[in-house]
């Protein structure tokens, strides 16, 4: 016997083990079980949770005085509030809409492969990109330090 994986991906759990819509509501789920539940949850509400206690304390707490690791934080944490948000109705939708369209283990897969390639790419910058802007940042402030500032003054004055 083959393994059909697009039957496998687009099939609704109750079709899937042939339970009827009475043995489902009676049992509360149907007969193929997802042990996931409580990771996920936990997954998605601290998802949420960390971006938003960085943009009401953190971002003035940890990255005050580095704007490089604010604009990194400011650009990566809001996406991974966003693939938390989506990944609370997929779960929802898996344990109570279980005949329903987003309860395909498809939606899942795709919310899993959404996550993978959030955390590949911000790896990539971490590793990539974050020290060599960090670097130049140094040496823009380390010069600006030692070059003089204009004086307001003079500069109105001469160009009036």
């Amino acid at each position: 016997m083959r393994f059909n994986l697009i039957s496998w991906l687009f099939t609704d759990p109750c079709t899937a083990t042939n339970c009827t819509l009475s043995t489902a509501t009676a049992a509360g789920t149907p007969a193929e079980t997802f042990h996931f539940y409580v990771p996920w949850i936990i997954f998605c509400i601290l998802g949420m949770l960390i971006p938003f206690y960085y943009s009401v304390e953190g971002r003035k707490r940890f990255v005050k005085n580095r704007p490089v690791a604010r604009y990194m934080f400011d650009r990566y944490l809001g996406w991974l509030a966003i693939i938390s948000i989506i990944g609370l109705p997929l779960i929802f939708s898996r344990a109570y809409l279980y005949l329903y369209f987003f309860a395909w283990r498809f939606w899942r897969y795709a919310w899993l492969a959404g996550l993978l390639a959030w955390a590949i790419v911000w790896i990539i910058y971490l590793v990539r990109k974050y020290p060599q802007e960090r670097d130049s940042w140094r040496a823009r402030e380390n010069t600006r330090q030692y070059n003089p500032k204009g004086n307001r003054r003079k500069a109105r004055a001469s160009s009036r």
